[in-house]
């Protein structure tokens, strides 16, 4: 009997976790992942100084990616802000919404953009919370147009079934390929649109290419108009090409990470300061690339600028 016992035990310990359970930890770490913000600065930096035309190149987009736990739906729901050429700081394009599941039967992690029923999700901005509260009403998606990721190795991929994305625009049917990559720091996407003959419409090769925006806490002070100095603290920067006027624009303040697709110069975690409304940086100061801590002395003003809860 005890050998019975223990000749169970093993074979009950050499059985593989579920499927299930191996899906749920994938979508775990496929939703930490892909929380947070995105830009893709360095990608459109890199190719206005290659000179590309213009219908090479890609255009600025941040995205704040907010996970939100739906009140009647398995999974996520992200509420998505889109901004355009100026960043965060500038204005709002729009509100997207799409919800994410891990669906057991294909061992994929499901991904539907939804379409607000009742105009925009622009409501959302700020708000994402009431997403929670969604209904079947409020939204309609294509069920063709699902991506499924699946994780290999230390990234997800996720692409739309070949062939099977067929929506109307301009009263004719055309097909969506939609393709993406995700790792801890990289969000990659293309979406290629043809007619059904197979003609392009529009999308390019080269695929977009976001990296997770990191925020740093700035403080220092500046010269005023009256000479005196003004102080200022607790100002958040991030580092995929934020911008921020101090004081007007007495002080700007950017931070970039420069990452070179080729030639001989390294990559580096770039602080820039600009003065009186200038386009032109009145200073470039330089850290590594991960680098907690980075700042700039003056004559005229003092920028320190730190990752919060990282040692400098």
């Amino acid at each position: 009997m005890k050998l019975l016992i223990a000749t169970t035990l093993l074979t009950l310990l050499a059985i593989p976790a579920s499927a299930q359970t191996e899906i749920e930890r994938d979508f775990d770490t496929f939703v930490t992942w892909f929380s947070g913000n995105w830009d893709n600065e360095i990608q459109t930096f890199n190719e206005s100084i290659q000179g590309l035309p213009d219908d090479m190149r890609h255009g600025r987009i941040h995205m704040k990616y907010q996970a939100v736990t739906s009140n009647t739906l398995p999974g996520v729901l992200f509420v998505i802000e889109n901004y355009g050429t100026e960043g965060l700081q500038g204005d709002l394009n729009y509100v997207s919404v799409h919800h994410f599941y891990a669906d057991v039967e294909r061992q994929a992690i499901a991904h539907e953009l939804w379409f607000s029923t009742n105009g925009d999700w622009n409501y959302l901005a700020g708000n994402a919370d009431a997403a929670a509260d969604l209904s079947a009403g409020d939204y309609r998606f294509n069920q063709q147009c699902v991506l499924y990721w699946k994780r290999e190795a230390s990234q997800f991929k996720g692409a739309t079934d070949p062939g099977a994305c067929i929506t109307t625009e301009g009263g004719e049917d055309v097909v969506v390929e939609a393709t993406g990559i995700l790792s801890r720091g990289d969000l990659w996407r293309s979406d290629l649109v043809h007619d059904t003959s197979g003609k392009r419409i529009r999308g390019l090769d080269e695929f977009e290419r976001f990296r997770k925006a990191r925020f740093y806490s700035c403080y220092g002070r500046h010269k005023a108009a009256d000479g005196g100095w003004v102080n200022f603290k607790d100002v958040r920067v991030h580092n995929q090409g934020d911008f921020v006027w101090l004081g007007g624009d007495t002080l700007g303040i950017q931070m970039r990470r420069i990452i070179w697709t080729s030639g001989f110069f390294g990559n580096a975690l770039a602080l820039q300061a600009y003065q009186n409304g200038s386009e032109k940086p009145t200073v470039n100061g330089h850290a590594a690339l991960n680098a907690s801590f980075i700042g700039l002395d003056h004559p005229e003003f003092v920028v320190n600028c730190k990752r919060p809860g990282r040692a400098r």
